[in-house]
């Protein structure tokens, strides 16, 4: 920061692989999200919505999911203010078409079909 020291450099650090940090009965969907959460830069990171439609959670978006103790899943879906300006296509990753249907959010088919 000081303008008349520029003799300093950094040293250059290797990015250490997710695989090699997380254990190694990980599931790479969970590395994936976790990388993509991760990111140094904001404008690579992904938000919030995004991170809810990754395929980690793709298994909470299936019409019979229930807790492991069988107990069905808290409401997941009510995602009424967060989705003010949302575009269709994340809107269809987010809420399966089940859910769509059930609460009437207007988007009853995936988008392209």
């Amino acid at each position: 920061m000081n303008p008349n020291y520029t003799d300093f450099r950094f040293p250059q650090i290797k990015a250490h692989p997710w695989h090699k940090v997380f254990h190694k009965r990980m599931p790479p969907e969970a590395i994936d999200l976790a990388s993509r959460l991760l990111q140094y830069s904001p404008s690579l990171r992904c938000t919030a919505l995004e991170a809810c439609t990754h395929s980690f959670f793709d298994e909470l978006r299936e019409p019979n999911a229930r807790l492991p103790n069988g107990r069905p899943l808290p409401p997941l879906f009510n995602f009424k203010q967060e989705l003010s300006g949302a575009s269709p296509e994340l809107i269809n990753r987010l809420i399966p078409e089940h859910m769509r249907q059930q609460t009437g959010l207007g988007f009853p088919h995936p988008v392209g079909t």
